[in-house]
């Protein structure tokens, strides 16, 4: 039986979505593009949701412009 990715284990996917962009602070990412990536990845629209929670809750992300995401220095930091 497979295990599920843990909530911070979905956020560094989505942290290395943007390290793959070579994103700096305050880089802003659409969601849809990240989504996409994410579930091309393997991963599922509940795991792609709870991973956006945590790196958020962790000051990791931000909400960008046209509903997008902003990396914020401490998202840097994780990557």
């Amino acid at each position: 039986m497979a295990t599920l990715p843990t909530p911070e284990e979905s956020a560094r996917v989505i942290l290395a979505i943007f390290k793959k962009h070579n994103a700096r602070p305050d880089f802003v990412l659409g969601s849809g593009p990240v989504n996409l990536q994410f579930l091309t990845a393997g991963g599922t629209a509940a795991e792609y949701l709870e991973g956006i929670k945590y790196a958020d809750e962790q000051g990791w992300l931000e909400a960008g412009p046209n509903n997008g995401f902003k990396l914020t220095k401490a998202g840097f930091d994780a990557m």
